[in-house]
Formats: C-alpha cells, sequence, structure tokens
C-alpha cells in the first residue's frame, strides 16, 4: 500500500507540485509535443492522484485535465478524478459507463451540488439507461432525500429519471399541511424538499398534471411553485387549457393572472370573453378584476381591425362598468380605470365620460379628479356639454375652488373651445356662480384669489397657442370677465390685475376687428399680433384715464399692468417696442414717458428703429421725473 504522504509534508507541498505538472504540461503544450511521448508525466500525474486520495486531501487537479483537450485521453481513466464535472461524466458516458460507477462516490459529491447542472448526464441516463444506472442515480437520490442539504439538486434529479407516476407520488408525499412556512423551524429538511418539489415539478417528464402543481400553489409556497405552474400551464393545449380552467378561479393571484394574460393565446375569444365575467361575478378580490378589466382593454386595441371581435370586447367593458356601479365599496380596480390610454381610441371619449359619471359619484371621488381633469381639459371640445356642466366641473361654485392641477385649465378650456362667442357667452353664464363665490371671497379664502389668476393667465395662453385654429376669438367673454371684475373687486387693492386685464381685452378686440379686415387674407400668424398701430393710442388712452382719476404716481402700478399684459400673451420684443413707440406720441405727457422707460426691453445689442426713436425721445426730454427714471433704466447708456 502506497504511503499516504510518499514525499509531502502536508497538502500545500503537494499543491505546489501540482501547479509544477501544470507548468510543464503548459511547456509540451506551447511546443506542440506530444503528451504521449512523455510517459513519466502521465505516470507522475496518477501517482499525484492516488496520493491525493490515499490522503483525503482535496486539492483541485483540475488544472492538469484542461490544459489540453486533446490529451485528456492518456488520463481517461481518472478522468472523473481529476475533473468531476458534467462534461467528464458526458465523455465516461460516451466511451466507458463503467465509470460513473467505479468513481460513484465522487460522482454523489456531483449529484448532490445545488450549484452544478447535470441535465444532460440525466437525460441521457434516462434514455440511454434506465435500468441500470439511471435506477443507481435515483436509488441514491432517494437515500440521501433527507439530508440536511442538497435538495436542489436531488429533487431536480429525481424528476428528471422518475416516471410520469412516480414524480405525481413523490409530490404528493411531500404536500404540506400548514402552507404558512415557519423559517423559525431548527430544521428546514423538510420545507427544503417541499419548496424544491413545488419550484420543479415542471422537469417530470411526460408533465405531470397541472393539478399537481395546484397541491402546492397555496400561501408561502405560492412563489416556489409559480415557475412549474407557468410551464405546465403554457405547454397545455386547447382542450386540456379549457378542462383545467375551472380549477383556477379561486387560484392565488399570481397564478390566476397569468391564466388571463395566456387566456387569448389559449381560446377563442367568445369563450374568454364568458371566462373572464365569470371569474369578474365569481371574485371578491378587486386585484383580480383589475387585471380582467386591463386585459380586456388591452386586447380591444390588438383587435383593432376586427369589428366584432372589438365589439363584444368593448361590450364586455361596459358590463365590467355597470356592475361596477353597484358595488360601493372602494376597490383597487378604481386607479385602473383612469388609464385612458389602454382604451381603443374611438371608444375612448364614450369610455372617459361613462367613467367620469362612474368615478365622480364616489365618496373618494377627490382621489381620481385630476386624472379626470388632466385627460378634459385637452379635449374639451370633444366632451358634450351637458357631461362637462353637470359632471365634470359640477357644482361649478365648489369645483372652481379645488385644489386640484388641471382644475382651471378645464374652465379655461371649456369657456374658450366653444362653436362660436356666443356659445363662449353661455358657457360663461354657467360660471358666473363660481366668481361670485370667488369675489365674495376674495381676502377669505387663499385659493380664490389664486385659482382667478391662475384661469385669466390659462384663458390667455389658451388663445395665445390656438389661434388661428378653432377658438372663436373671446372678444365678448373677456369683455364680460372684465366687467364681472370691475364689478366684484375693488381698485385699491386689484389695480394691477383689473388694468392688465382691460389691457388684455382691448387687445382682444382689436384682433377680432383685425381678423374682420379684408387686408389681413394674405398676412402670417405673426402679423396678427402686430397691432402696435392701434394699441399703443389705446394704451396711452387708459393711462391718461388712470391719472386723471388716481394721479400722476399711478404710472408705476400701469407699467406693469401693462407689462403683465404683454408677458401673458407672450409678446415679442419687436412688436412690445413698436407699440411702446405709439404710446410717446404726447411728448408732453410724461407718465407715459415714464411707463415706457420702466418696461422697455433693455437689450442694447438688438436696437431696432423704434427702439432708438424711444431713447432718444427720454434722453432729450427736459422733464427732471424722465431723466431721473432713464438714468436708473438705461444706466449703461448713461455711462456711454
Amino acid at each position: 500500500m502506497m504511503a499516504k504522504c510518499e514525499g509531502f509534508a502536508n497538502e500545500s507541498d503537494f499543491l505546489e507540485t501540482v501547479h509544477k505538472i501544470e507548468k510543464v504540461l503548459i511547456l509540451l503544450k506551447d511546443f506542440n509535443k506530444n503528451l504521449n511521448d512523455y510517459p513519466f508525466v502521465i505516470e507522475k500525474i496518477q501517482n499525484l492522484y492516488k496520493i491525493k486520495k490515499a490522503n483525503n486531501w482535496t486539492t483541485d487537479m483540475s488544472c492538469l485535465y484542461n490544459v489540453n483537450k486533446s490529451w485528456r485521453k492518456y488520463m481517461f481513466e481518472d478522468s472523473l478524478s481529476l475533473s468531476l464535472s458534467e462534461e467528464t461524466c458526458l465523455n465516461a458516458l460516451k466511451h466507458k459507463p463503467q465509470l460513473l460507477t467505479r468513481h460513484d462516490k465522487q460522482i454523489h459529491t456531483l449529484r448532490t451540488n445545488d450549484a452544478v447542472s447535470l441535465r444532460r448526464v440525466l437525460a441521457k441516463l434516462r434514455v440511454y439507461w434506465p435500468d441500470t444506472l439511471a435506477q443507481h442515480w435515483t436509488e441514491a437520490y432517494m437515500q440521501h432525500l433527507n439530508d440536511p442539504t442538497g435538495h436542489k439538486a436531488i429533487i431536480k434529479g429525481l424528476f428528471m429519471l422518475l416516471s410520469q407516476d412516480q414524480a405525481i407520488e413523490l409530490a404528493k408525499r411531500y404536500v404540506p399541511k400548514n402552507f404558512k412556512i415557519n423559517w423559525w423551524l431548527t430544521d428546514h429538511t423538510e420545507i427544503n424538499i417541499q419548496t424544491n418539489i413545488a419550484k420543479h415539478l415542471h422537469l417530470a417528464r411526460p408533465l405531470v398534471p397541472l393539478e399537481t402543481v395546484l397541491w402546492y400553489a397555496k400561501g408561502d409556497y405560492v412563489q416556489y411553485a409559480m415557475q412549474s405552474h407557468i410551464a405546465i400551464w403554457s405547454a397545455l393545449g386547447e382542450i386540456d387549457s379549457r378542462e383545467n380552467l375551472s380549477k383556477l378561479y379561486d387560484a392565488p393571484i399570481s397564478l390566476l393572472k397569468f391564466v388571463l394574460d395566456q387566456a387569448f393565446f389559449k381560446l377563442p375569444t367568445s369563450e374568454v370573453i364568458d371566462l373572464y365575467w365569470k371569474i369578474w361575478k365569481s371574485t371578491k378580490n378587486s386585484t383580480i378584476q383589475a387585471i380582467i378589466f386591463d386585459h380586456t382593454a388591452y386586447e380591444m386595441q390588438k383587435y383593432y381591425e376586427n369589428e366584432t371581435i372589438q365589439n363584444d370586447l368593448w361590450k364586455l367593458l361596459n358590463m365590467f362598468i355597470d356592475d361596477l356601479n353597484s358595488k360601493s365599496e372602494a376597490t383597487d380596480i378604481h386607479k385602473q380605470l383612469t388609464n385612458f390610454d389602454v382604451i381603443l381610441y374611438e371608444k375612448r371619449l364614450e369610455y372617459y365620460m361613462k367613467i367620469s359619471r362612474y368615478l365622480v359619484s364616489l365618496p373618494i371621488s377627490e382621489k381620481y379628479l385630476d386624472d379626470l381633469l388632466f385627460f378634459g381639459s385637452l379635449r374639451m371640445e370633444s366632451l358634450d356639454e351637458d357631461f362637462i356642466v353637470n359632471v365634470l366641473l359640477s357644482p361649478v361654485e365648489i369645483r372652481f375652488f379645488s385644489s386640484k392641477t388641471w382644475i382651471v385649465d378645464c374652465f379655461a378650456h371649456f369657456l374658450l373651445r366653444s362653436k362660436s362667442e356666443e356659445n363662449q357667452l353661455e358657457r360663461f353664464k354657467l360660471m358666473e356662480p363660481a366668481l361670485d363665490k370667488v369675489f365674495h371671497n376674495w381676502h377669505n379664502i387663499r385659493s380664490c384669489k389664486e385659482n382667478f389668476e391662475s384661469f385669466l393667465d390659462t384663458a390667455t395662453h389658451t388663445l395665445v397657442t390656438d389661434y388661428g385654429k378653432t377658438i372663436p376669438i373671446p372678444a365678448k367673454l373677456f369683455a364680460e370677465i372684465q366687467s364681472k371684475m370691475e364689478n366684484g373687486l375693488s381698485v385699491s387693492g386689484n389695480y394691477e390685475l383689473l388694468t392688465s386685464w382691460k389691457l388684455i381685452t382691448a387687445y382682444v378686440k382689436l384682433l377680432k376687428l383685425n381678423e374682420q379686415c379684408p387686408e389681413r387674407e394674405n398676412e402670417g400668424h405673426y402679423n396678427d399680433w402686430d397691432l402696435s398701430l392701434s394699441f399703443g393710442p389705446i394704451i396711452l388712452q387708459y393711462l391718461k384715464e388712470d391719472v386723471g382719476e388716481y394721479g400722476p404716481m399711478i404710472h408705476d402700478m400701469f407699467a406693469a399692468a401693462l407689462d403683465k399684459m404683454f408677458n401673458m400673451f407672450s409678446i415679442g420684443d419687436d412688436v412690445k417696442t413698436g407699440t411702446l413707440r405709439q404710446v410717446l406720441n404726447d411728448d408732453d405727457f410724461v407718465p407715459a414717458l415714464l411707463v415706457v422707460s420702466k418696461i422697455m426691453p433693455k437689450h442694447p445689442d438688438a436696437e431696432t428703429k423704434c427702439a432708438r426713436e424711444i431713447l432718444q425721445k427720454l434722453k432729450s426730454n427736459a422733464s427732471m421725473s424722465v431723466q431721473v427714471q432713464f438714468n436708473i433704466d438705461f444706466c449703461k447708456y448713461v455711462e456711454e
């Protein structure tokens, strides 16, 4: 018998020798030598393996086996000891299957290693050695099934080697009695066996029935059974799918969700519609209902070329909504209802109005109002006026005070995106109760002032962005708003707001007159807004009236109001400068010079003829007030 250490003080010395032999092999390979011409090297490798085995050392010697693939044949007899892997097992099966039996002790280490895949080896054993090696491996697996480790490898191995009946029997034997996993237990052996059975049932061939997986698809074990469930369900044909559907009505959400995903691939659409409705009516779980609802809406888009299926799905969707109307409790499905983008475009408005009527009837309707208002604000011109007035914006005197982001946009778009100016005025009358409440609570409720000013900004911005498209120029509407403001707000605390809107109204009236002018047909969009020749004198007139009523110091607030008006209309510097030039037609009216000095664009590098004329008028004016203001506003020019 070989001495245990035979020249090696310890395993570290042995490892050093292994690496030396590895370097020898690399050298031979680099010089294209044939290992068979150096038998002493092969003999040395064999001796090293025997010493390792005699001392029960664990040193990895695969580095010697893997230097050159063509040399492995010279180490074939010891290959499973030198490099224990699936590849060497496959090679042994190909050339000498008995090696697996001879090295069964080493093989067992590989066989129960959770980190190693033996899929190809197990497949060959099942097909070519069912009564010998496969039977031996099955017995070895079963013998060690209750060991504390290796359950993943053992269960996978068993399911790949056992017959279908045997796999079902094994699964049945370990069905949990309690589906709540107690990880606080000291011994996890049974839990590990059960979770691995659930995970790997799909490896059995032929596939086990779906019912076998459902034994484990409960409680804490659902997450482990999911992969097997997906694999087995995906492999079912139409007939088997239909037969198994009834078993899944009460299945856990994750399993049922997958089945609902797959239903349209497995069954005719008419059967899926019946299935969806049955599950919808039978379940009390709103998450399942949300999934069904979402899938139905999504499938409608997929069948955009098939009007019959599309209409059937739309009918089903309406049945869901009508059924929701009979349920007063809040459910998880509500948040799905406002996902309007998944609804077929042709049905989207009809769907939106129906869903809105339902959601605003809920006690928690505020939760969904922002989504409804956002969608509504973008499609206001397409919605029924009755729906807008009685559902979306009702009651106006309460809704207008809402803190919801899109409420102001809805009100502004509702008024402006009308069929005609007369229709704008009719809609404004519906909104008057809200404005009456706004002005009555102007100093008491913060949202009154904030929402109203935001409404004015949005109305103006909407006119600017949609000008020349479908919006009638709201000259009468803006004048009506002006009248309402002047009657409801005091000048002392709201001069800037009132004056800016007065100027806006005057500008919009000019836009309306300009629209009716025959000469404008050949002009562009930008020229429509260049009303400086007409608007400048109006500004001057308004300023003179205010100075006469409130005194010359009002020029400062008037300037702020005028600047605000320009900004609300997004009027460019060229048009702004041209307009201000017309305000200076009365050289002796000092407040006009002060207003122009204060708000004139301060961009010396982009001077125009109008800008130079204005600067010259300001510099040459004899009024000390004008010179002081000019020095403040145009210090760079003064320095020059």
